[in-house]
């Protein structure tokens, strides 16, 4: 084996990649041949000084940016292995570029909502108003401790002579309908209770139409009862 081609494989001796046969060949020309012997050795001085040397430190930022690059590469080599992993990949992307979208608007809208949903629940006790769903009378709602007056009636709106007024305490006969009408203290019919028939749109009209004077306690106007008496024969009249 000549110097030349020896000196070419040194390198590789050094680097433990020469196979054994050409290996034993290169040694026993190194050994027998001052150059090249020479030679092997100046390498190996120059390999081991380079194991010394500091190692320079790698910056942080590149050294992220190695990471993300080998990250993307995994992920796009896992993504085409087959047809699944594309499905896969490409779903993904869509759920990604979704979320990124709406993220702006989530936190807007759902703060809105929120507002919205309290503010409502806030005014809704001021917006209610008490419903009487029983079978009881409207008058029957009323407190026990209200002292109610007796208006007089201004107008009425029924021309039949068949229908007077009486005070809310009177007795009402059996052949007798009584109309309880529940003045406020504008002289407006604010409810009624009817006893002994059915309510006729003659009625209606009354409930509707009548004014009164409101009664008053020490000058003042009060709620007031008025009844209205119809005779059960002539109130079928319509």
């Amino acid at each position: 084996m000549s110097c030349e081609n020896v000196q070419e494989r040194i390198s590789l001796l050094l680097d433990c990649k020469l196979p054994d046969s050409d290996r034993e060949h290169v040694l026993a020309h190194i050994n027998t041949c001052r150059q090249c012997g020479s030679r092997f050795e100046s390498m190996q001085y120059m390999r081991a000084s380079l194991r010394n040397m500091a190692r320079p430190k790698v910056p942080p930022a590149l050294a992220a940016q190695l990471r993300v690059m080998a990250s993307h590469e995994c992920a796009r080599q896992v993504a085409r292995k087959n047809f699944a992993t594309r499905v896969e990949h490409w779903v993904s992307l869509v759920r990604l570029a979704f979320d990124n979208m709406m993220r702006p608007f989530a936190v807007p809208f759902t703060g809105g909502l929120l507002s919205a949903l309290v503010i409502f629940s806030v005014l809704v006790p001021s917006l209610s108003f008490p419903h009487s769903y029983s079978d009881d009378p409207p008058v029957a709602g009323l407190t026990s401790d209200m002292q109610f007056g007796d208006p007089d009636a201004i107008w009425l709106g029924t021309s039949n002579t068949h229908a007077w007024l009486e005070p809310a305490s009177a007795l009402i006969y059996d052949n007798q309908v009584s109309l309880t009408l529940v003045i406020d203290e504008r002289g407006r019919v604010h409810d009624y209770y009817l006893s002994g028939g059915e309510l006729t749109p003659e009625m209606k009209s009354m409930i509707v139409l009548s004014q009164f004077k409101p009664a008053t306690v020490n000058g003042q106007p009060v709620w007031g009862l008025k009844q209205v008496v119809f005779t059960r024969g002539q109130r079928l009249r319509s």
